[in-house]
């Protein structure tokens, strides 16, 4: 189906009455929960807006974007789904998402969108960074003012930290490690945390991904990872093009 009604779009939320595009940044609004219906329309539309093709619906596909939408909406149905890992810890909604894949099947693209979508409703905004450009933010702090700034700036209720494990450590008067740093401070302060990896290596292994981060940010760590993610997997072939 094919969406380009875009009044019938800047509807769909129940008390954003008057709202002329759902995507416009000015719009400061907090509607009632969308439903799972009302979140696909708007999702395959902004989609197409952001990257100017239309959602490829496969079963690959709909297996990934499934698993979010039950997590988002707390639909029970997302502890049935088969690429939840239950075996390392206990999945909860309390828990944020590291959402584990290859390379090119829409893991930064799906948070992408929802973080646009998202942005006219309070309680699931979030904001996403790349590691590397966190790295990159980091490294251009040169006070200590600054590097204060920096991180009370990412201790927002809702953040999603993209390509974990991607980013080199900061070289700032020191070697440093700005994204294993973000990640302990918000386990502290119990705050939600989603991420995207990239599988370590060709055996799309999941123990084995989960081990590589230990030894990237340290056992201390690697233990949290339990405590602060359900963790999924994504799989299908590359939708580059």
């Amino acid at each position: 189906m094919r969406y380009n009604d875009t009044q019938s779009v800047g509807q769909l939320f129940s008390n954003m009455q008057g709202v002329k595009n759902i995507i416009d940044e000015n719009v400061i609004k907090q509607p009632n929960p969308p439903t799972k219906e009302e979140l696909w329309k708007v999702f395959k539309y902004t989609f197409f807006d952001m990257y100017g093709k239309h959602f490829i619906e496969n079963a690959y596909t709909i297996k990934n974007i499934k698993v979010l939408f039950y997590y988002f909406l707390n639909d029970l149905e997302f502890f049935n789904c088969s690429n939840l890992i239950k075996g390392l810890n206990t999945p909860s909604f309390n828990k944020g998402l590291l959402i584990i894949g290859g390379v090119g099947i829409g893991k930064t693209d799906y948070f992408k969108v929802f973080e646009r979508v998202f942005k006219f409703y309070n309680p699931l905004r979030f904001k996403v960074y790349s590691s590397k450009s966190l790295v990159s933010d980091y490294e251009k702090c040169s006070t200590p003012m600054e590097k204060e700034y920096f991180f009370s700036d990412k201790e927002r209720k809702l953040l999603c930290i993209d390509d974990l494990g991607a980013e080199n450590n900061a070289s700032n008067y020191g070697i440093f490690d700005v994204v294993g740093n973000l990640l302990s401070n918000r386990y502290e302060k119990k705050l939600v945390t989603y991420a995207t990896a990239n599988f370590a290596s060709s055996s799309n292994d999941v123990d084995e991904t989960l081990e590589a981060m230990g030894v990237r940010y340290g056992h201390r760590i690697y233990d949290r990872l339990f405590e602060m993610f359900n963790v999924i997997t994504f799989s299908g072939p590359s939708l580059r093009t």
